[in-house]
């Protein structure tokens, strides 16, 4: 039988508790220590002293995410220093840090701020020092709720409590519930805004479960009556939109003021809004001008004076995370776009969504206006830049226009060639050096259901990594490719950063088609641990369940023989405790009728 492969950073309690259960299922082998040995067996040791010292020498007794690769490069050093400082709540270091380069405090590795491993750890002097260095204090990225929801869950209330006072300081709606006048804001029902607004005049600034204010809400659905009725009754043209939704529901860590909304929308993955009708209606009721929004209206006049009084603005960029520049070519002003190249203007200044800077991308869009992209480019543009979930500029390239980007340094990288279609040369490059082509590109072979491919890169030596962040739930799509890379060698227990493996990953949420407890079943078949604990909420895939209301999967687990409970269990962290919470009273007896009590 081949070795299953230890994680990159296993831990010891784990491992544990993996021969308990052994010595549950299996009654016969007698002793623990018997079930201890069976476990050390199974990862290629000779006995459990020899697998528990190994552990031990890989700093295995402790828990925390797992360095990526990524973030092992000089530069990635440094936004891993950060994020371990604010983890151990090392309040002294993050200040040395900022004091070098206080960008750090909103550096991220896959959407993850340093912000949020202070949160959820309860650091609040740590918090602090994030705060004053420019963190964010609401955003959470994809993980359930906002950082203030997070902290108050886990018991941080002095935390949750930081952090709004620093979402009030910032001038953000706080996030309520949904009212009546924000769907009519939204509409245009002027009518009724005016009643709403006569009858309780503190509506006028009255948050919606995203954080909108009612002018937001008109401004998102083009309804300029009813912007005019609010800015009338002395709405905030001002205010800041709450990120509190994070990334799941389209918001990023950015201040975003009723013109952003006009201009690009709320959602930063999407296509920009381009209501220049509502904005030019928000400049003229009082909305700021500065240069990212003149450029984006095609002001040229207004670019110049600004230049003109203040040539240090071409290096700033907007609060929403947009920069002049890529402004002017996302929405076409050649001729400022031009001036800002002249006034020293940089493409690859960092931007949001994009580390080198948006601009090339940008223009590359479609088509691409080739005049365009050789002026960025002979500007020191850079055809490797992207914007997150959009591919670089020389993947997005159309063939006409790849061949220029490609002499100026531009690269196609494995997951580019697959995304292209072109299977024969990732084929070719898989056997002549298959390291070069890497198994974190079984993420996009699956989820585009390219089964030749995957067959082909396996029989090149391609091998799944131990540690897969990037993309990782793409392995799910298709159970008969989760069985073909599982039969190669690839770890049951596939995790990605924050130890959450794949058996975490198929209990998010309810599976009214049973194909999660499929993807389950294959994989405790393969030998997944059903008693995983993950780093970010230390819970085990039926906590996970429990706490996403998964019913049939809390019921497949627990009749796989899931644990209810462990003695080391942090209290808010077991299956019973997120049932309670997130008031899932149905999974709450399921759990109670197999033994939980806590």
């Amino acid at each position: 039988m081949t070795a299953r492969s230890l994680p990159p950073s296993p831990n010891l309690d784990q491992l544990k508790r993996q021969a308990k259960e052994l010595l549950r299922r299996q009654p016969l082998l007698g002793r623990l220590r018997d079930a201890q040995r069976g476990i050390a067996q199974q990862y290629g040791f000779d006995s459990w002293d020899a697998l528990r010292a190994h552990v031990e020498s890989a700093g295995g007794a402790a828990r925390g995410p797992i360095q990526p690769d990524e973030l092992k490069s000089e530069e990635g050093r440094a936004v891993w220093a950060v994020i371990t400082a604010a983890a151990s709540g090392d309040a002294a270091a993050l200040r040395r840090l900022f004091e070098r380069d206080s960008r750090l405090a909103r550096v991220e590795y896959w959407y993850t701020q340093p912000m949020h491993f202070a949160v959820r750890s309860g650091h609040v002097e740590a918090v602090q020092v994030l705060i004053d260095a420019g963190a964010d204090p609401e955003y959470n990225a994809y993980y359930d709720g906002s950082l203030i929801e997070m902290a108050r869950e886990r018991g941080h209330e002095s935390v949750a409590r930081v952090l709004e006072d620093a979402r009030q300081r910032m001038g953000r709606v706080a996030p309520g519930e949904d009212h009546p006048i924000h769907r009519a804001a939204q509409s245009n029902d002027v009518a009724g805004v005016r009643q709403m607004l006569d009858a309780d005049p503190s509506l006028l600034e009255r948050g919606d479960r995203s954080g909108g204010s009612p002018l937001h809400r008109a401004v998102m659905g083009s309804a300029r009556a009813a912007v005019e009725l609010l800015l009338d009754r002395g709405a905030n043209i001002h205010a800041v939109h709450s990120t509190s939704r994070g990334g799941g529901g389209g918001w990023w860590t950015a201040d975003v003021q009723a013109i952003d909304l006009a201009i690009w929308g709320w959602n930063n993955l999407a296509p920009s809004k381009r209501d220049f009708t509502t904005a030019r209606l928000l400049l003229a009721r009082g909305a700021a001008c500065d240069l990212t929004i003149a450029s984006a209206l095609g002001d040229y006049a207004r670019v110049t004076a600004i230049l003109d009084g203040d040539p240090g603005a071409i290096r700033l960029a907007r609060a929403n995370g947009r920069r002049p520049l890529t402004a002017a070519v996302e929405f076409g002003h050649r001729g400022i776009v031009q001036l800002l190249l002249d006034r020293g203007a940089d493409p690859t200044w960092p931007e949001l969504g994009a580390p080198r800077g948006a601009s090339l991308r940008m223009a590359v869009h479609g088509r691409g206006d080739r005049a365009l992209v050789e002026l960025l480019l002979a500007h020191g543009a850079d055809p490797n830049s992207s914007i997150d979930s959009a591919g670089s500029a020389t993947m997005a390239a159309s063939p006409a226009l790849r061949p220029l980007l490609v002499a100026h340094g531009g690269i196609l990288t494995a997951d580019d060639v697959i995304w292209l279609d072109d299977d024969e040369e990732v084929v070719r490059r898989a056997t002549e050096d298959p390291a070069s082509v890497g198994g974190g590109v079984f993420t996009t072979v699956v989820t585009k259901g390219k089964r030749d491919l995957l067959r082909r890169l396996l029989d090149a030596g391609v091998r799944a990594p131990a540690v897969l962040t990037g993309c990782q739930g793409y392995l799910l799509e298709h159970p008969d490719m989760l069985r073909t890379l599982l039969a190669n060698g690839m770890s049951a227990d596939l995790m990605n950063w924050q130890h959450q493996t794949l058996l975490h990953l198929v209990c998010r949420g309810p599976d009214p088609t049973g194909r999660a407890i499929e993807l389950a079943g294959i994989l405790l078949d393969a030998g997944a641990d059903i008693s995983a604990r993950d780093d970010e909420f230390a819970s085990t895939p039926l906590a996970w369940a429990a706490r996403t209301n998964a019913v049939q999967m809390v019921e497949f687990l627990l009749a796989r023989g899931a644990p209810t409970n462990f003695h080391d269990d942090e209290p808010w962290a077991t299956p019973l405790a997120w049932a309670e919470r997130r008031h899932h009273g149905e999974i709450a007896s399921i759990l109670r009728r197999h033994g939980a009590n806590r």
